[in-house]
């Protein structure tokens, strides 16, 4: 399989990886069968249908998973989406939203075709084929129904009606197990899928979430966040500590709970806060208040000027991360950025952090994948192994643009701690993806003495040259 990363440039508050897939047919993998015309005439009306209720917007990035949902790799993976876009219907037609059914209809095609594949695997080969054609059929006709003028929901639900008397007869071709499967994801890399909770990301070694595939899409617009991130404070003063209140806001004004969010790294809301000149970088928690949505947190500023805050979210309806962006006001001007020099050497209390890219002596291009590690050496000369835990790791690798845009949130993989005494170090490794040029400066936060630390680095981050094939990255399921 071949990976091809497309890196986001367009400026978008939450730029994140995003995946295009080139994968070669499997040797000794059953080829699709060949499509009949009923299948042929399905999938051309249904592109017709799709068009003309305006679902080919620009891929959305961070949140919008479902519009690039991936196609699935396995049995299991196949009836987890079409379990779960068959409730998402059911949930659609309950409150009346017609325009998101063709969306999550579309969304089947590509499992419906895996199991057809491997109909040889069936003992009644016709009958399911059969099946199949007449599920993908009716499932047109909820559409059609869904765009009548007159009375279009009550004629949507009677075929939906049709649609999962088929279904439920297409489950009776496979074992219980197939039709149970999880899938779980990486927040920060949506494509990559797993069917067991306790494994990693392949990409950054990140622990998965459950992936949900949303219902609907009326409140949303591709490309933006689900959320919207106000804040409330007094204009900062240098050394002089600030309380500042933040609101989270869904897209239709109601307020964001604890329990619209995922705990990722022991926390459900990451606050990454820096000022212009990229020097003054603070990682909050926020707590909530007795306001609904409304959640506050105390920093203390040491550079002028407004600072940025990125909210670092998951929510529990999409599963993936978001990046929503907001300033703190301030009545000064602010520094300008600091350097634009490549450091990789930082000293911090007395402590060396070193960071080494393997890079084979190449610059770093946006859109590389690149394996990072940082070594620590304590004020002895000595490697420091007492490196204590901190939101779930021993170690949190968060980098800044100069655009003051996009922000990148790393964790390192291998070895986490498990209990409060647990001890880590000397070294911490990584995968570094920058996806826009110009400069970055990156951060390796870890805790000493209960305190958490900031070894700040410099990297020059040059244009793609192309699209950039990393084999590092892995979307099967495991």
């Amino acid at each position: 399989m071949l990976w091809v990363f497309a890196a986001a440039g367009d400026g978008s508050i939450h730029d994140d990886v995003e995946v295009m897939r080139i994968r070669p047919t499997p040797k000794n993998h059953p080829a699709p069968p060949r499509l009949k015309k009923p299948a042929v005439l399905f999938l051309f009306q249904l592109l017709i249908a799709v068009s003309h209720l305006g679902l080919f917007a620009p891929i959305a990035r961070a949140h919008d998973a479902r519009l690039d949902l991936p196609d699935p790799q396995s049995i299991p993976e196949a009836w987890s989406v079409i379990l779960e876009c068959a409730a998402n219907v059911d949930q659609l037609l309950d409150q009346g939203l017609l325009p998101d059914l063709a969306l999550q209809i579309a969304n089947t095609s590509a499992p419906i075709r895996l199991l057809q594949a491997h109909a040889t695997d069936h003992v009644d080969k016709d009958n399911f084929l059969e099946l199949s054609r007449e599920l993908m059929t009716t499932g047109f006709d909820v559409i059609l129904a869904g765009r009548e003028k007159v009375e279009p929901l009550r004629l949507a639900r009677a075929k939906w009606v049709i649609y999962r008397q088929l279904l439920t007869k297409l489950e009776s071709h496979f074992s219980p197990e197939s039709l149970k499967a999880i899938i779980y994801i990486c927040p920060m890399h949506p494509h990559d899928r797993h069917l067991m909770r306790d494994e990693k990301c392949t990409a950054c070694g990140m622990a998965l979430v459950r992936r949900h595939i949303p219902a609907s899409s009326v409140y949303e617009k591709p490309g933006e966040p689900s959320m919207k991130l106000t804040v409330t404070a007094s204009p900062l003063e240098v050394g002089h500590p600030a309380v500042v209140k933040i609101r989270l806001t869904k897209s239709d004004q109601s307020p964001v709970s604890l329990a619209d969010l995922v705990e990722v790294h022991t926390q459900k809301i990451h606050l990454l806060i820096n000022d212009r000149s990229l020097t003054d970088y603070h990682h909050e928690h926020p707590r909530p208040t007795d306001v609904p949505g409304e959640y506050a947190f105390t920093f203390t500023p040491i550079r002028s000027g407004p600072y940025r805050i990125w909210a670092d979210v998951v929510p529990t309806a999409t599963s993936i991360q978001e990046y929503i962006l907001a300033d703190i006001p301030a009545n000064t001007a602010p520094a300008p950025l600091a350097d634009r020099e490549s450091i990789q050497t930082a000293i911090v209390d007395g402590r060396k952090y070193e960071l080494n890219l393997l890079t084979d002596g190449k610059p770093i291009r946006a859109g590389q994948t690149i394996t990072g590690t940082i070594a620590v050496t304590g004020a002895n000369g000595q490697p420091f192994i007492k490196l204590e835990p901190v939101m779930g790791a021993f170690a949190h690798i968060v980098g800044f643009s100069e655009d003051v845009k996009t922000v990148i949130h790393i964790h390192p993989w291998g070895r986490e701690p498990t209990k409060a005494d647990d001890r880590g170090g000397p070294a911490f490794s990584f995968r570094l993806y920058a996806p826009t040029p110009g400069f970055l400066r990156l951060y390796g936060q870890v805790q000493i003495d209960g305190v958490s630390q900031f070894a700040p680095f410099g990297l020059t981050i040059l244009p793609a040259e192309k699209a950039t094939i990393s084999p590092a990255m892995s979307d099967g399921l495991k």
